[in-house]
């Protein structure tokens, strides 16, 4: 156990140094400027994601009866930026790629202030004294603006200078780091400590997943119809609202906060949410009127 948590603390956040670095090669600063092309899209569907998706995990917390680590993780997962992937899964919908990565890009950026702030009043206020879970605000902000926003400038720097050598090595970078990620998440699972958890639980917590991903998906549809984005965009604003970034969950999880218990949560969302998001952008792409 000490040597796994030991290997959280540096190979963590070096591998999702790699991923940011991975998000900041699709970036270019035209992507920061399209929140002046298209203000409203991107600050509804920034802000949404930032208060939503808490009060979201919350309702289903509270409706569901989720063991409480598995109920932090989710709170993990919601204050999450969104995921590069979802960039992947817009286009393969033909929906708006433009919209998905500047929404990705602002979430990233931000996530360095919302994520400790918003998770540490989220566990407090809607776990209580269930779970017994600090958040370093601070010392996580510190990690965050070391492994997002130093990354992904690296990665912008390395795509306006290196064009071609990025075109080639783009996909072998992001799916290595990815990889790693998802290992050390299994990792995390394996030698965390269940103590009383049973098959129900992991059964609740399976079903959490699956009800906070189709309800999220129904926030961001809902949300982009309600100021009337056309069709293309209210199914970016569906992806985006549902695919997280598990990069940061489970950094932040295993290496922020010394707890591979919450990585529990993070898979069942991981088992659940990225096949979903894949079904609905399969259907949108044979049936391009389904779900916009």
């Amino acid at each position: 156990m000490p040597s796994i948590v030991d290997a959280t603390q540096w190979v963590g956040p070096l591998i999702l140094f790699l991923l940011m670095v991975a998000v900041g090669l699709e970036l270019s600063p035209a992507d920061f400027r399209r929140i002046a092309k298209a203000p409203l899209a991107v600050i509804v569907g920034t802000l949404g994601q930032i208060v939503l998706l808490p009060l979201l995990t919350w309702g289903v917390v509270a409706l569901l009866d989720v063991p409480p680590i598995f109920a932090a993780g989710a709170i993990i997962v919601a204050v999450s930026p969104g995921a590069g992937i979802s960039n992947v899964l817009v286009a393969t919908a033909r929906a708006n790629v433009a919209l998905s990565v500047t929404l990705t890009a602002f979430a990233s950026v931000l996530c360095v202030v919302t994520l400790p702030t918003i998770a540490a009043l989220g566990m407090r206020h809607f776990l209580g004294e269930s779970v017994d879970i600090e958040v370093p605000v601070v010392s996580l902000m510190i990690q965050l603006a070391l492994t997002l926003l130093l990354p992904i400038g690296v990665g912008m720097w390395w795509h306006a200078t290196r064009p071609e050598f990025i075109g080639r090595y783009r996909e072998r970078l992001q799916r290595g780091a990815l990889m790693a990620i998802v290992a050390l998440m299994v990792l995390g699972g394996i030698f965390s400590d269940p103590g009383e958890f049973t098959f129900v639980d992991a059964g609740a917590g399976m079903l959490a997943a699956l009800v906070w991903t189709v309800l999220a998906m129904a926030i961001g549809w809902g949300l982009a119809a309600a100021i009337g984005l056309p069709s293309p965009d209210r199914f970016t604003f569906l992806i985006e609202f549902s695919t997280r970034n598990i990069g940061v969950s489970a950094i932040v999880a295993m290496a922020g906060l010394g707890r591979l218990d919450l990585a529990l949560f993070i898979g069942a969302y991981v088992a659940i949410a990225y096949p979903l998001a894949a079904t609905v952008v399969l259907l949108r792409r044979r049936r391009p009127g389904a779900l916009g």
